[in-house]
């Protein structure tokens, strides 16, 4: 029988890569299928990500200050909502699996309010602002419901960093790739269906194709998930609160990682909501909007396969610096780029170099993410994956305010009005914002990261054994 034929949930059919406990083999079918669910979630959170601040403002027709109203105040509900949901999620133990049902719970909902969130009903302005907050919020909380169940499942289907180095590659080399096709479909397919409606009817029906795919993969993928290690049983007289969430978020590799999460996502969220603004009103190129979009995500692709060769020879922390650094010099490319269409190949240029960095970050952030995770079960004596994991994603979320209320909020300082020509302040800011702010953020993170991270791979594997050796574990 092949491997792709077997029944990875039989344990039977279990391969060991090291006699270490927890060290198991990873089927091709249950990474491929781990892997497609972040493929099939970027299908639409890049949507939001790459072009929902364009859409506000210039389609739907919010206003840049009240757009960067909104997303701060998301935010700030983030903090209450993504500690809550891990904290549930470690309160809870599912009959069918600890973190993978949530990933099946969570598919349809998270595909209609995506659909909702690009709609354009014909409500009055101040309804449209409600419309926005209350879809767009709805949608950040079934991300959250499902992305950190989904991503702390990682650390109970293997021990090995190897194993998880390899499928982590992969599923952010498909990641990547659904990034791709949202940047070159939402925006060309919208543009073609206006042959038969509206431009804002356009992104909705656009979007509701990607999400009609993403439910079908979601389902499909979180099948293939195997949790082979068991999770810690739960106490009913201990279970995980409040004061779980404080004695991790002390821990020092669990803020440094916070503060790595912010300083990547920072970097991709402000590029990726000032590139159409950029090609617009800076290159007078509004043509290339999806090619500045797809070309920061098709390098990308290209630069995730290199992690495993990269870890394994200059080590973790050292891949991520490198790619923070390619990611500094790409966004000073860009800043150094004279304004106009003449420009382009240099800012496509530029715009790669940062795609092929933050390919690597993405390959290696997600490998290591889950080391914290053992630090904070060996130092506390509870594996709490999903609220460290919540923890450091704020991380993620804190940068969707820099990269979605700061640009907005400078934008309408400057008196951006959308679709008019714009002043040279404004000019100015576009400019500032797509490469300066960048730029600065790289170098910051490299040194934070670089002087403060101190789990390598010999404290990992020292403390997985110290684990193993407390819970019983001798496989």
């Amino acid at each position: 029988m092949s491997e792709m034929s077997k029944n990875m949930k039989d344990p039977a059919n279990w391969i060991k890569t090291s006699p270490r406990p927890g060290y198991y083999k990873l089927g091709g079918k249950e990474v491929a299928g781990y892997a497609s669910i972040d493929f099939a979630m970027n299908l639409v959170f890049q949507c939001i990500g790459l072009y929902i601040s364009y859409f506000y403002t210039d389609i739907f027709g919010l206003k840049a200050s009240h757009v960067a109203v909104l997303f701060l105040v998301s935010r700030f509900w983030d903090l209450v909502n993504d500690p809550m949901m891990g904290t549930i999620c470690e309160r809870l133990s599912p009959k069918r699996g600890k973190y993978w049902v949530y990933v099946m719970w969570g598919s349809i909902p998270f595909g209609v309010v995506a659909i909702l969130t690009y709609s354009t009903p014909g409500f009055s302005y101040n309804m449209k602002l409600v419309w926005a907050a209350i879809t767009y919020n709805l949608l950040n909380m079934l991300y959250t419901f499902i992305i950190q169940p989904y991503a702390s499942a990682a650390s109970i289907m293997t021990n090995d960093p190897d194993e998880r180095t390899r499928m982590q590659s992969i599923r952010m080399t498909l990641a990547q790739s659904g990034g791709v096709v949202c940047a070159i479909l939402l925006p060309n397919l919208s543009g073609f269906l206006t042959r038969y409606m509206t431009l804002a009817q356009g992104y909705m029906v656009t979007t509701a194709i990607m999400a009609v795919v993403m439910v079908i993969i979601l389902q499909w993928g979180s099948h293939q998930i195997v949790e082979r290690i068991p999770p810690q049983p739960i106490d009913p007289n201990n279970k995980a609160g409040i004061k779980d969430i404080f004695a991790t978020i002390k821990l020092g590799p669990v803020f440094v990682m916070l503060l790595l999460f912010l300083g990547v996502y920072t970097i991709s969220q402000i590029q990726s909501t000032m590139g159409p603004y950029y090609m617009k009103y800076y290159a007078d190129s509004e043509n290339m909007i999806s090619w500045f979009s797809m070309i920061l995500m098709l390098a990308s692709v290209v630069g995730v396969p290199s992690v495993p060769y990269l870890a394994k020879t200059i080590k973790k922390k050292n891949t991520v610096i490198l790619g923070l650094a390619l990611c500094g010099i790409g966004s000073l490319i860009i800043y150094l780029m004279p304004q106009g269409s003449g420009s382009l190949v240099g800012m496509m240029a530029g715009r790669a170099v940062v795609g092929l960095g933050y390919g690597i970050l993405m390959g290696i952030l997600w490998s290591i993410v889950t080391d914290p995770i053992e630090y904070s079960n060996w130092k506390t004596g509870h594996a709490y994956g999903a609220i460290t994991l919540t923890l450091v994603g704020l991380g993620l979320k804190f940068a969707m305010v820099i990269g979605g209320s700061l640009p907005n909020a400078v934008l309408s300082s400057a008196g951006y009005v959308a679709n008019e020509v714009q002043t040279p302040e404004v000019i100015a800011a576009i400019r500032n914002l797509t490469a300066l702010l960048p730029f600065v953020v790289a170098i910051v993170t490299i040194v934070i990261f670089g002087v403060f991270y101190k789990l390598d791979e010999a404290r990992l594997l020292q403390i997985q054994e110290e684990i193993a050796k407390r819970d019983g574990r001798t496989e």
